[in-house]
């Protein structure tokens, strides 16, 4: 089945771990200059830039020195190199004569990679010895705002601020910025002309800030007044191209537009601007990815692996090997993790753990399990073993090493996720929504959790619990195209739109329409039924039903049509379509079964089918249309080898792997239907009929089967689950002792 929709080697994820732990502790090429020599250069003539090699050097020889470390992490900040001061500040952190001294630099650094979270943590920690420390609050303030998840949180900071010293006209920007995010716009108008007012006195240094530009911007949007809007965004990129806190706000202003291509050349440009940022170079090879434009996306982070810092150069390689894992090319990226390792010099722990993750996604678990003995993080090792426990299935064992790894790293998103996961499997649903929601808080872009939560409750029936898990911080998720089909089922299932919703189809990339279509469909069916579905497939706009970029659509109208007792009028789209485009394989797969379900000669349809292999011997709907005519002719093992190659070619197709399962049953093999079962309950744990399908099958051999019956009655599935579940009950010798009891 598919693999966990995890980002545990995501780009994002993969990236942002070198941005915080691979060493920057390079050797250079000229001579050693004494420590003293740099602290004159660094704190009497304010040259960074000419420690930078000295310093070099120095690591080399005194990589534990804090004071090395930490000087070696200001001069890359002075030289605006703040991604590559992390590790060097984070170092000089461990030594409590260096922390006070390094800690909002390293805030800074933390901002500058796009680790917000880590950034207002070390704000918070410099708050706590110093509670009125304006420079960390105003820090926080900022940090919040550009996480756009905290706004409040921004406010309360720079209100302190100017508690603190009324006079602060800095705070003024953070603070008009978070008023308009939390639609205060009358207190945000008051804001501005204050802002404004000073910006005309540039004897304040409020000429050219970037915040000020960005709050004005956003004032006019939010006033409606979009095309005085777009003029000053335009303006205030052309003077800040590469500022952190404007970039997102465009980006959201543009793509809100409908201009997603002016989004793209704002990154194009700010990463121009500055190469060795890892958040912009990722946000727009995401970006290119979820427009289907893999190669371009590729290109991207391929030319970050060859800058002349290895440390951004590694940070690229690592990404390039969780585009690798993601598309299933699991080679490249052990070789891509392989390439980010050799560049660093200092074992780094973060990086060891994404490459023994990678190693356990691409099937190489012993690999991986020796890499855990080397890791001299603890957390890091049980997070690992979990991992392959997981993976091996084992869910228990997997739950209690991550639950281990996690007393030491609770606000590990990706650990709470896999810990999600490991409770899914056990049926334990409770817990698994616990994990699932902690994982969105701390991370919202690391993993699926969010989609994986809202499945559950939709399963479940508890459909305004499902919108809200996905309505959760969209934009920069995994899987957000799913999310938005999901969310189009949902919404057609609650009544509440007939069309693809206008939210959706705006977001979603144009080749995809024909899915959201499909999922239209599936809803208005629960709601109104199977003529109504097919109604909303042929009224749906800017579908054509005879191209083949719509296949899905038609697949839903032939299936609705045919439940409606209409096959025949599915049959003519799918033979119009077919005539329209004979050399497209889906399409010949969907008259296939257009004349299945219309009743035609096996002969007919088999060549449908055959025809479609012909045009490609992969292509999943014609694979298992011929295993069912197979299957029903009675030819079981040539009908069990298509649905293997069904499955192997669209393993997110549960439908394919409960029919061999069944076919499976009916070739006396228990053992492997039931494998066959457990997988597709791996990958879709709210399956009813799977959950009811395998107690079935351990019944019969007298296992346990309460937890599977359990799971069919929460998942909907009927009184067939609840008769299961009375049967499972009867079966247990706890509950058959308890019934002899009392009867005695």
């Amino acid at each position: 089945m598919k693999r966990i929709g995890a980002r545990a080697a995501s780009l994002r994820a993969a990236a942002s771990v070198l941005a915080v732990a691979v060493s920057a502790s390079l050797v250079g090429c000229g001579r050693t200059d004494s420590l003293e020599r740099i602290r004159k250069l660094q704190d009497a003539s304010h040259d960074f830039a000419a420690t930078i090699e000295p310093l070099r050097e120095l690591i080399a020889s005194r990589p534990d020195d804090p004071e090395v470390q930490f000087r070696y992490g200001m001069a890359l900040i002075a030289t605006d190199q703040r991604a590559l001061a992390v590790w060097p500040l984070q170092k000089a952190l461990t030594s409590p004569e260096w922390e006070e001294r390094a800690v909002l630099p390293l805030a800074q650094a933390f901002v500058a990679t796009g680790s917000y979270d880590d950034a207002i943590e070390m704000c918070g920690r410099a708050l706590e010895k110093r509670p009125d420390d304006v420079a960390a609050l105003m820090l926080r303030s900022y940090t919040r705002i550009e996480s756009r998840r905290d706004y409040g949180g921004a406010l309360a900071d720079a209100d302190r601020v100017l508690e603190i010293d009324p006079d602060n006209t800095d705070a003024l920007v953070p603070r008009t910025v978070a008023l308009l995010a939390l639609e205060r716009v009358d207190e945000a108008a008051k804001a501005l002309d204050t802002l404004e007012a000073l910006y005309r006195d540039e004897s304040l240094g409020l000429h050219g800030s970037p915040g000020l530009c960005t709050a004005q911007a956003s004032f006019a949007k939010e006033k409606g007044e979009i095309a005085r809007a777009e003029e000053l965004y335009e303006r205030c990129l052309e003077k800040f191209p590469a500022d952190g806190v404007l970039i997102s706000d465009a980006l959201s202003f543009f793509d809100e537009l409908g201009k997603p291509e002016r989004s793209q050349q704002i990154l194009e440009k700010a990463l121009a601007e500055m190469p060795e940022a890892h958040s912009y170079r990722t946000a727009l090879v995401l970006r290119l990815r979820a427009e289907g434009k893999k190669d371009e996306g590729e290109q991207v982070q391929r030319a970050g692996t060859t800058h002349e810092a290895p440390l951004v150069a590694a940070e690229a390689w690592a990404g390039l090997g969780a585009l690798a894992v993601e598309d299933g090319k699991y080679e490249e990226a052990i070789t891509a993790f392989q390439n980010a390792r050799a560049l660093d010099s200092t074992n780094s722990p973060q990086l060891l753990f994404s490459y023994a993750d990678a190693l356990v996604i691409a099937g190489r678990p012993d690999e991986a399990l020796k890499l855990a003995e080397s890791m001299s993080v603890p957390a890091h090792r049980d997070l690992v073993r979990g991992r392959v426990a997981l993976a091996t299935g084992d869910p228990a064992a997997a739950l209690k090493r991550f639950e281990a790894g996690l007393l030491l790293w609770p606000n590990n998103a990706i650990a709470r996720y896999y810990a999600g996961i490991a409770a899914e499997r056990l049926g334990a649903f409770g817990r698994a929504i616990e994990e699932f929601r902690y994982a969105m808080r701390i991370d919202s872009t690391a993993t699926d959790a969010y989609l994986r939560l809202a499945r559950i409750h939709e399963a479940a029936n508890r459909d305004e619990d499902a919108l809200a898990a996905l309505s959760f911080e969209p934009g920069g998720r995994p899987d957000e195209v799913e999310a938005m089909l999901l969310e189009t089922r949902i919404l057609a299932k609650l009544g509440k739109f007939t069309t693809v919703p206008p939210g959706v189809r705006k977001r979603l990339p144009a080749e995809r329409l024909g899915a959201a279509v499909a999922a239209l469909a599936e809803g208005v069916r629960e709601k109104r039924g199977p003529a109504a579905a097919a109604d909303a497939v042929r009224k749906a706009e800017g579908v054509r039903l005879d191209d083949p970029v719509f296949a899905e659509a038609l697949s839903a109208l032939i299936e609705n049509l045919a439940l409606a007792r209409r096959s025949a009028e599915g049959l003519a789209r799918a033979e119009v379509a077919a005539r329209a485009h004979p050399d497209s394989a889906i399409l010949q797969a969907l008259r296939g079964r257009a004349l299945v379900l219309n009743g035609a000669s096996t002969a007919n349809a088999r060549a449908a089918f055959e025809r479609a292999l012909a045009l490609d011997a992969n292509q999943p709907r014609a694979l298992a249309g011929l295993a069912r005519l197979e299957r029903a002719a009675g030819e079981r093992e040539a009908a069990l080898e298509s649905y293997d190659r069904a499955i192997a070619a669209d393993p997110t197709n549960a439908a394919s792997a409960l029919e061999s399962a069944a076919l499976l049953v009916e070739l006396d093999r228990r053992d492997d239907a039931e494998k066959r079962l457990q997988s597709v309950l791996e990958e879709f744990p709210y399956d009813a009929e799977a959950a009811m399908a395998l107690a079935d099958l351990r019944l019969a051999r007298g296992a346990d089967a309460r937890e599977l019956a359990r799971r069919a009655v929460e998942f909907r599935g009927g009184a067939a689950a609840k008769a299961l579940l009375e049967r499972a009950r009867s079966a247990d010798p706890e509950s058959a002792k308890a019934k002899s009891a009392e009867s005695g």
